[in-house]
């Protein structure tokens, strides 16, 4: 194991001993599924090294747990979670998202800089469903699996005035976008299906497509968004049977594909006979402008969302496809949940007619809040670089030197939570980038700055010392040997106000 595919948020942000925190770090690792029964854990010195802490901590943690019969070690064998543990079970398939998507906020204390949905009750009051629309919705006892016909007909005229004619017919309605992208993926990906997306991506997209057990081709990208003679020759060599892009805002970088570029793209979809996924999820964030989807999108497929607009816990998200693959995604969805709820559905319909303007109030808080993270950043942390978004929540950061996944397990420990950007990618490559999520109230991201300046300084002092001695330059990426990094052994909760 390595710190790439090490669980994150071992070091607890809990109060007390740090061998106590790792050990209650474990436990949530194991309730999380990311360690199933019988799981082998790394050795006392390689997570010691791995999470930049004394061995001593480690064989703390792992007897406090040894104690309460979660693990067991055998000379020879290493430390194991027990397989005999009634109600551990198997392991989940590995996940890249970060763990405050399972438990629904960071740790205690943490400032979340890997979310992307903006904080605030903008939208409440919107979200109200009077007895009149609740008693209509009883009267139809169906499961309406494709989605409720008002809101598919909002949807499809939304399309409508993006220039792009569509039918209530072509629209199918999923528990948020990231459901749509695991019915496609399903659909495409079975049976090892090759699934072309970019590289950076989005987390949930590979996760999905692990899930999924698609054979995953991630492909370089640029300040525009994938690159057109790499696709040009993985379509003229491969089997391709997806090609997944965010040709608008594209997640972790924010890039947004000129004209030139998507006509391009299109094209060689449409000669090789492979569908296009263009999801837009991030779409209404563009800063400049407005989006519009890809040429072959009447034959495509385009994924949408409320969730960056209103509120992720509405759940709403949606397809839009054509009729020769709707059918076969509505089959999918009725396994999955035979559809969605018709309350979320009418909210849904309802905020469609606001979402116009919904979008602009968010692009405006999401730029000055950007403008306000660059500023805390230059000054507090010069030596980070990174290109300014078109559009979207994120800061596409490159550090200096070091192994950003070293670094989000000290930055956790000082408060902050980041997603470094080897979880972004199949390959596991950008080691020497994070993605800073800049949603959060503004007196929260000074906070989080200040914090992440402070780890900086740890992390940096420990390089300094290791490669200035003798005049070597640090490396671009991981410490050989192990390092060990002051980590806080209390955490106060964020005070903002």
């Amino acid at each position: 194991m390595n710190a790439s595919t090490l669980p994150t948020g071992l070091i607890s942000g809990s109060s007390g001993p740090l061998y106590h925190r790792l050990a209650e770090g474990l436990r949530g690792a194991v309730r999380r599924g990311e360690f199933g029964a019988g799981s082998r854990l790394p050795s006392e010195r390689d997570l010691a090294r791995l999470l930049g802490i004394s061995r001593t901590t480690v064989i703390g943690a792992y007897r406090l747990l040894r104690e309460e019969g979660l693990l067991e070690s055998e000379r020879g064998s290493g430390t194991r979670i027990v397989a005999s543990g009634r109600w551990i079970g198997p392991p989940v398939p590995a996940a890249t998202l970060p763990s405050g998507k399972l438990t629904g906020e960071p740790p205690a204390g943490v400032v979340d800089l890997s979310g992307s949905v903006v904080a605030g009750h903008e939208a409440v009051p919107r979200l109200t469903a009077d007895t009149t629309d609740l008693r209509e919705l009883t009267t139809d006892f169906g499961y309406q699996p494709l989605g409720l016909p008002s809101l598919r007909a909002r949807i499809a005229a939304r399309y409508n005035r993006l220039g792009l004619p569509t039918t209530a017919d072509e629209v199918l309605v999923t528990n948020g976008a990231q459901q749509a992208i695991s019915l496609l993926f399903t659909l495409f990906g079975r049976n090892g299906g090759v699934i072309v997306t970019e590289n950076p991506g989005y987390v949930g997209a590979l996760d999905a497509a692990h899930a999924a057990g698609a054979t995953l081709l991630a492909l370089p990208t640029d300040a525009e968004g994938i690159k057109v003679r790499p696709l040009r020759e993985t379509l003229a060599r491969s089997p391709v049977s997806l090609l997944y892009v965010m040709t608008t805002c594209q997640n972790p970088t924010g890039a947004v594909m000129s004209t030139q570029r998507r006509t391009e793209i299109a094209r060689l979809a449409e000669h090789a006979g492979v569908p296009v996924v263009d999801d837009t999820t991030l779409a209404d964030l563009v800063f400049e402008g407005r989006w519009h989807p890809l040429p072959t999108a009447a034959s495509g497929v385009i994924i949408g969302s409320l969730s960056k607009l209103f509120w992720p816990g509405l759940r709403i998200g949606w397809l839009r496809a054509p009729g020769a693959l709707m059918t076969r995604l509505a089959r999918l969805k009725v396994v999955a949940d035979l559809g969605s709820s018709h309350v979320g559905q009418q909210l849904a319909s309802r905020l469609l007619s606001v979402s116009e303007d919904m979008a602009t109030a968010r692009r405006e808080q999401l730029t000055a809040r950007l403008d306000l993270m660059s500023e805390l950043l230059r000054t507090r942390l010069p030596t980070w670089s990174w290109t300014r978004p078109s559009g979207g929540p994120f800061l596409w950061v490159r550090l200096p030197y070091g192994d950003a996944e070293t670094f989000a397990q000290l930055a956790l420990g000082y408060g902050v939570q980041v997603l470094p950007g080897a979880r972004t990618s199949p390959d596991r490559g950008f080691a020497d980038h994070l993605r800073l999520s800049f949603v959060n109230e503004p007196a929260a991201l000074r906070i989080a700055v200040d914090r992440l300046g402070e780890a900086w300084a740890a992390f940096e002092s420990v390089v300094r010392d290791r490669f200035a001695a003798v005049g070597a330059r640090p490396p671009a990426a991981g410490l050989p040997g192990p390092v060990r990094f002051a980590v806080p052994t209390d955490l106060d909760a964020p005070r903002i106000s």
